[in-house]
């Protein structure tokens, strides 16, 4: 499969959320479930350097990530993508991403209604990306982490079924 197969790019368009499968620097699996954003053939998503999965990507930028494509019909298959992840620090490619990630996730009338049941929350969210570690500028430390895709293929969501 390729990025630009229809089946992929449904995938893309009807997920949320991603699956994000890494290792840590001793090559222990890490799982994180993350919001992302997609931009010409590359996956954006933000996370600090200093949590587990951002440690790993220094040593091990192998990754796979699992699209549920969760709006919409529930489709039989998962789509699994590889890719190598790597940090982005340059101020524009921050701006774009945490724009559409903005766009995709608060700014649609289901994000604002919940951005509104849950505002008593958003003080300690800002307390939260306050704390060191966040900054782009600064330390240094990395924000954005781009994902350069390198292969699709759809996987069974039940594999009992798959096999039968």
């Amino acid at each position: 499969m390729r990025l630009d197969d229809p089946r992929v790019r449904e995938f893309l368009d009807r997920s949320m959320i991603i699956r994000m499968a890494s290792l840590s620097p001793k090559g222990q699996p890490i799982l994180r479930c993350l919001w992302f954003v997609t931009h010409r053939d590359r996956i954006y998503t933000f996370t600090s350097e200093l949590t587990p999965t951002g440690r790993g990507i220094s040593v091990h930028p192998e990754v796979a990530i699992l699209f549920d494509g969760e709006r919409g019909t529930r489709p039989s298959h998962l789509l699994r993508v590889r890719g190598r992840a790597a940090y982005r620090k340059e101020a524009s490619i921050v701006a774009r991403v945490l724009l559409a990630i903005a766009r995709k996730y608060f700014l649609t009338p289901p994000g604002l209604r919940n951005l509104l049941a849950h505002a008593r929350t958003l003080p300690h969210a800002v307390r939260f990306y306050a704390e060191p570690g966040w900054e782009v500028r600064g330390q240094g430390l990395g924000l954005i982490l781009e994902v350069v895709l390198e292969s699709f293929e759809l996987v069974p969501r039940d594999p009992a079924r798959a096999t039968a």
